[in-house]
C-alpha cells in the first residue's frame, strides 16, 4: 500500500504553486495523498467555523505517515498550518518541510523565501520545532524537488518511526 501524505500550506496564496508539486509524477506514482480542495470547497469549511476546520484536519491526518508543509512567503504566520505542524509532532508523524521560493504563479511572479513554518510552530513545552533538530527543509527548486521529493517523504517517515 502506497504511504499516505498530508500536505499542509497556505491555500489562497500559494495553491498554484502546491499543485505543480502534487502532480508531479514522482507523488503520484508514489504516494497516497489526502484530498486537495477546490477554493469552494474549502470556503464550504471555513463557513461552518473553526470546529469544523480542525475536524477536517483531524479526519484528513489520519492514516498519514508524513505531514509535507510546503511553505510560501506566508506560510508560517497561517493559524491552521501551525495547528496542521503542531499535531503532526504531538502525534509521531514524519515532517518535512519545503521552501517554495523561486516557484512562479499564475502570474508568473516569484516569492522571496519566507519564515519557516518550523520556526512558527511549537511543542508542549514551548521550543520551536525548528530547534529540536530533527525535521528537515528543503529549497524546491534549488534541491531539485521534482526528483527528490520521494526520498524526501521517506527520510521523514523513517526518521518517525514509521
Amino acid at each position: 500500500m502506497a504511504r499516505r501524505v498530508f500536505f499542509s500550506f497556505h491555500y489562497k496564496r500559494d495553491a498554484i504553486r502546491v499543485s505543480q508539486i502534487r502532480e508531479c509524477n514522482t507523488i503520484s506514482n508514489h504516494f497516497e495523498q489526502t484530498p486537495f480542495l477546490s477554493g469552494a470547497d474549502w470556503e464550504t469549511i471555513e463557513r461552518q467555523g473553526d470546529r469544523a476546520i480542525q475536524n477536517w484536519i483531524d479526519t484528513n491526518m489520519n492514516g498519514c505517515g508524513v505531514v509535507v508543509v510546503l511553505a510560501g512567503y506566508e506560510t508560517a504566520s497561517r493559524r491552521w498550518v501551525k495547528y496542521e505542524l503542531e499535531k503532526a509532532h504531538r502525534d509521531g508523524r514524519g515532517i518535512l518541510c519545503i521552501n517554495l521560493a523561486g516557484m512562479r504563479n499564475m502570474q508568473s511572479q516569484v516569492d522571496p523565501p519566507g519564515t519557516s513554518p518550523l520556526a512558527t510552530s511549537f511543542d508542549s513545552v514551548g521550543r520551536s520545532l525548528a530547534s529540536l533538530g530533527k525535521y528537515r527543509t528543503y529549497s524546491w527548486e534549488g534541491d531539485l524537488g521534482r526528483l527528490n521529493i520521494d526520498k524526501w517523504i521517506e527520510a521523514a517517515a523513517k526518521d518517525a518511526g514509521r
